[in-house]
């Protein structure tokens, strides 16, 4: 299965737009890690609907992962993915000041023959997909940063892009290309 995570924080829901924009039906789940409130998940996640022909929902407790699809995660809870194939959400406590935090996604994820990775730090307040990039990249993921002088927040990419390990720093719109020849 091809997984790619995306963490994303402040300025992630207009990036996102340019990042999954048209974005055609791909054999490969995308996990949206977007620190949100509580009440805008359900907008968030129709938001995310409209820009897409795959499907998208809001992660959920026990859920079996399928490909081809879109899942966001919910508000103030961590999103933890079993064996590549199964969400469990967790309160334990904010990682960086947030919950969800992506780091804890992106930590949780395990090398699987049969699964192609990839990991992307969007824009953002803080560090947080940081250290599941580097995560990521010594399980053999694609790497990716948002290119800082294209994020409304620079941290977040300039933390992952800090650790060395990102494989490449990339505009919204060469993430997307990214991501479809992924």
């Amino acid at each position: 299965m091809k997984i790619i995570i995306i963490a994303s924080s402040t300025g992630g829901p207009f990036i996102l737009e340019s990042v999954l924009s048209d974005l055609p039906v791909l054999n490969a789940v995308i996990i949206i890690v977007q620190h949100l409130p509580p009440s805008f998940t359900r907008s968030f996640c129709r938001q995310i609907s409209s820009l897409t022909k795959m499907p998208v929902s809001i992660a959920a407790d026990r859920e079996t992962i399928t490909s081809p699809h879109v899942y966001t995660s919910p508000a103030g809870k961590h999103l933890l993915i079993g064996k590549n194939r199964t969400f469990t959400l967790s309160d334990t406590e904010k990682l960086h000041g947030v919950r969800p935090a992506a780091d804890l996604t992106m930590m949780s994820m395990l090398k699987r023959s049969e699964d192609s990775l990839m990991g992307i730090v969007l824009t953002g307040m803080g560090r947080d997909g940081a250290d599941g990039i580097n995560y990521l990249h010594s399980l053999g993921a694609v790497t990716i940063a948002q290119d800082p002088s294209t994020a409304p927040i620079k941290s977040m990419p300039q933390a992952a892009i800090e650790t060395g390990q990102v494989d490449l720093i990339l505009t919204p719109d060469q993430i997307r290309d990214a991501i479809v020849s992924f």
